[in-house]
């Protein structure tokens, strides 16, 4: 007998401390499941979690293990929101770096110390493995060394492939001119061995999938989900949620001028373009490829994204002052109304019921 259940994904952008939007939405759907199945958290839910940068950081937090119990999760969708809440601003504002450090970025471009994040990281997520993550996830970076894209997963032969939980949130996060790139290493016993990475220099997933979903999608069709019994599952076998972060209204001053713009200029503008670019074209290509599936499966995509007329925050990816994160904190429930009466509380029970 045929039993095969649909994959669920959720996949979480980027965006900085703009990452309060969808840690609203995660805490209300787990919220919302827990009601229905107690003692429950987000990753019971979803069976692959992808996130890039501050959306990377989110799908760690929400798959870290307890430290006894490793079948359950160390962390509730509400503590992770507690985290951006009370963190932003050391991570950013407290951690900027003076003029007279940064020279203007004529000598170091780097805006931000990380070292208040990777103390935050450290003790968050201790030495926990991204082979112990409750679940599948899939977590970008830009590596240096190789000038290649790399996917962080949680079903890599630990033999070759092997990495610190930590490593892999600072790695996704390390947003050129924002933070230094990450210095981690491969510390699988053959690391370094047929051609697999030793060290590595990260840049932040964003560089190249800021909204991950692609990649989370290519991801899912080449695994093999035992617990659902599907090997290798189509568009119409999963169940897909893809969160931004309400990106996109970020300042290109000048622009009428841009055939004229210096060197230094492009310099500063082309990270947010690029960050920032690929979101839409995800949605589209996501979007495309929903439109194959079979007709009478309407529940199977929800994209939710902050509406134009409610993004009034700073649309930089590092303003964590209160007052922007209580924008940022009004944005994200009105964005949670929109969504509520957009199917998203129709999407949560198909979780419960494929």
């Amino acid at each position: 007998m045929n039993n095969k259940k649909k994959v669920r994904i959720l996949s979480l952008d980027g965006g900085g401390i703009r990452g309060v939007i969808p840690a609203i939405i995660i805490k209300y759907a787990e919220e919302y499941l827990k009601k229905k199945v107690p003692g429950t958290t987000i990753a019971d839910h979803f069976d692959l979690i992808a996130g890039t940068s501050t959306g990377g950081i989110l799908a760690c937090i929400y798959l870290t293990p307890q430290d006894k119990d490793r079948s359950k999760a160390k962390f509730t969708a509400s503590e992770a929101l507690e985290f951006f809440i009370h963190e932003g601003y050391n991570i950013f504002n407290a951690s900027r770096q003076g003029n007279f450090r940064r020279l203007w970025g004529l000598r170091n471009a780097t805006e931000f110390d990380p070292g208040y994040l990777e103390d935050l990281l450290e003790k968050r997520f201790g030495d926990t493995l991204i082979s112990n993550l409750l679940k599948p996830c899939l977590v970008p970076t830009y590596d240096m060394n190789s000038k290649n894209p790399f996917f962080f997963t949680s079903l890599e032969d630990t033999t070759k492939r092997e990495f610190f939980v930590r490593d892999v949130a600072r790695s996704t996060s390390a947003a050129p001119t924002f933070f230094p790139p990450a210095k981690i290493k491969n510390i699988a016993p053959d690391a370094g061995k047929d051609g697999e990475a030793l060290d590595m220099i990260n840049l932040d997933g964003g560089v190249f999938a800021n909204n991950p979903l692609m990649c989370a999608y290519a991801e899912a069709r080449k695994t093999n989900f035992k617990d659902r019994n599907n090997d290798h599952p189509s568009i119409n076998d999963m169940y897909v949620l893809s969160l931004g972060t309400g990106g996109g209204g970020f300042e290109l001053g000048g622009k009428e001028r841009s055939s004229r713009w210096n060197l230094l200029k492009w310099a500063k503008s082309m990270p947010k373009i690029m960050m920032d670019g690929s979101i839409g074209t995800v949605a589209f290509q996501m979007d495309q490829i929903y439109k194959t599936r079979q007709p009478d499966d309407s529940n199977g995509y929800l994209r939710i994204d902050v509406p134009e007329e409610d993004r009034n925050y700073a649309p930089g990816l590092s303003e964590a002052s209160p007052q922007n994160v209580e924008a940022l904190l009004r944005a994200g429930e009105k964005t949670l109304q929109y969504a509520k009466g957009n199917e998203l509380d129709k999407f949560l029970d198909s979780l419960l019921d494929c």
